[in-house]
């Protein structure tokens, strides 16, 4: 909820270890509801790996979305990619839609949950090789998405961001500026109803499955903007209009 009162069933789940493992070195793990949990279903924000690619089937993974919060399980080994004993670990939870829907919205047909009052949805999609629409169900244009592909290993995490309009993109995984690629996104902006995406296999490898988390801009819940830092102690002010509880950053102009 957007007020914290009540207890949420996750639909995506993101996670790490706040302590150095030996068995993992910087692993973020995602899960989410519509890829659906267990042992081979973990992305990595960090790493360009396909789904699966990892070793959560020996050290532990995300096995349930629960009505209050999600389930760990141990793997062949042990558990400690998510509940070694006296590690602190961390983890970010967004409620979707629940299971997803067909959306024909765009050129090509995706399986959506979303959630419109938060502004949140998580969108499966197969990528076709050509340049393509697809609907994201949240009824306002997303100012930020991230997109990968499940089969690829290759190609990383692309993201969108209104700051940086649909002529560039920037690599979630690492640590490059924003690139002016016209493949990306096919130079079209977000509507509210479909995301474009270009040819380049980062977003539209012919035959490969993505999944794509997309935020359209609620006041209170989310913010999307950019600024430009002045080098002074106390920093520049970013105005959100609320307290985030969540902040991600990357510097643009340079590596």
């Amino acid at each position: 909820t957007l007020d914290g009162s009540e207890n949420m069933q996750p639909d995506w789940v993101w996670s790490k270890a706040r302590e150095s493992l030996s068995i993992i070195t910087g692993s973020h793990f995602l899960f989410d509801s519509v890829r659906g949990a267990g042992a081979e279903k973990e992305l990595r924000s960090n790493v360009a790996d396909a789904e699966g690619s990892s070793a959560n089937q020996v050290y532990g993974y995300v096995s349930s979305f629960d009505s209050d919060g999600f389930t760990t399980t141990a793997g062949s080994s042990n558990n400690d990619y998510f509940n070694k004993s006296s590690v602190k670990y961390v983890s970010w939870n967004w409620k979707a839609g629940g299971s997803a829907s067909s959306n024909s919205n765009g050129s090509i047909t995706s399986s959506v949950s979303a959630n419109t009052t938060a502004g949140f949805s998580i969108v499966s999609y197969t990528g076709t090789g050509s340049n393509a629409t697809v609907g994201h169900g949240l009824g306002s244009a997303p100012g930020w998405f991230v997109t990968k592909s499940r089969d690829t290993g290759t190609e990383g995490w692309m993201v969108f961001h209104q700051s940086l309009g649909a002529t560039a993109g920037v690599r979630l995984n690492e640590t490059a500026n924003a690139a002016t690629v016209t493949a990306y996104f096919n130079n079209t902006a977000p509507t509210s109803s479909v995301f474009s995406i270009g040819t380049n296999d980062v977003v539209n490898k012919s035959g490969d499955k993505y999944i794509a988390y997309c935020f359209a801009e609620k006041k209170g819940y989310s913010k999307f903007g950019s600024y430009t830092a002045n080098g002074d102690a106390d920093g520049t002010f970013v105005y959100t209009g609320f307290a985030p509880s969540f902040i991600i950053f990357k510097r643009t102009d340079s590596g």
